[in-house]
C-alpha cells in the first residue's frame, strides 16, 4: 500500500511511519521540517511544505493508496491551521481519486453517539477555556472531515501517553463504559493503520482507548 502522512514527525507519527514500511507500505511524508523525521528508507518519499501550500499537497497525495493525518497544534496558534490543511488535503484527495482517510483528533470533537459523563465534560471544558486556539482547530477540522465525501474514519484518544503497542484497544463512544481514558503513541499508530485497510469504522469517529 502507498501510504500519504501528514504529521509524521511527531513521537505517534514516527512510530506509525515506523511500523508502516515494516509491514512493507510505500509512505510519503509531508512535512514542514524533513529533518525531524530521523528515518532513512529506500519505500519513505518526503515532501517538505506548509499546510497552506496546496501543490505541495497534491505531490504528497498523487498516487496514494490512502492517507493519514496526525496533524495537530504543537503549540497554539491563531486561527485554524490544521482545518485548513486538512480542507487542501481532501481537495488534493479529490483530484486524485485517493477515497480512504484516517484522521486523529481528541474528545473534544464530540460524536452524536457520545454522552460524556461529567469527568469528561469537565476536562473538555478546561480546554476550551485554557486552550480554545487548539480547540477550536480540532473542532473544525473533524467537521471539514464529517462533511467531505471521501471514506473517512475519525480516531479519538482522549489522552495520548508512552507505552508498548499491544494491538489490544477499546473502541466506543463517551460514557459507554466501555473506553477508557488513555491510548500509547504505539497503539494508536497501530489502529489508525489498521483501519486504512479496513472499512469497519468507514464514517464513524470512535474513541479508542488501550483495553
Amino acid at each position: 500500500m502507498r501510504i500519504a502522512v501528514f504529521g509524521g514527525t511527531g513521537v505517534t507519527g514516527r512510530l506509525l511511519i515506523a511500523q508502516a514500511l515494516d509491514e512493507g507500505d510505500s509512505v510519503t511524508a509531508y512535512a514542514r521540517h524533513p529533518e525531524k523525521l530521523a528515518i532513512v528508507n529506500d519505500r519513505l518519499t518526503v515532501v517538505e511544505g506548509e499546510l497552506s501550500d496546496a501543490a505541495a499537497i497534491e505531490r504528497a497525495v498523487e498516487g496514494a493508496d490512502g492517507v493519514i493525518s496526525l496533524l495537530g497544534q504543537g503549540r497554539p496558534v491563531k486561527g485554524t491551521p490544521v482545518a485548513h490543511g486538512t480542507r487542501n488535503i481532501l481537495a488534493a484527495m479529490k483530484k486524485h481519486g485517493v477515497l480512504r482517510i484516517v484522521v486523529i483528533a481528541t474528545a473534544s470533537a464530540s460524536d452524536p453517539c457520545d454522552v460524556p459523563p461529567l469527568r469528561s465534560r469537565f476536562f473538555i471544558g478546561i480546554a476550551k477555556l485554557f486552550l480554545r486556539p487548539a480547540y477550536d482547530d480540532v473542532v473544525a477540522t473533524a467537521q471539514i472531515v464529517r462533511d467531505s465525501d471521501r471514506n473517512w474514519t475519525i480516531v479519538r484518544p482522549p489522552f495520548l501517553k508512552d507505552g508498548p503497542k499491544t494491538g489490544r484497544v477499546n473502541v466506543g463512544y463517551l460514557g459507554d463504559g466501555v473506553t477508557g481514558t488513555y491510548l500509547s503513541r504505539a497503539n494508536t499508530a497501530d489502529f489508525m493503520l489498521k483501519q486504512l485497510r479496513s472499512d469497519q469504522y468507514i464514517g464513524k469517529a470512535p474513541i479508542v482507548t488501550d483495553a
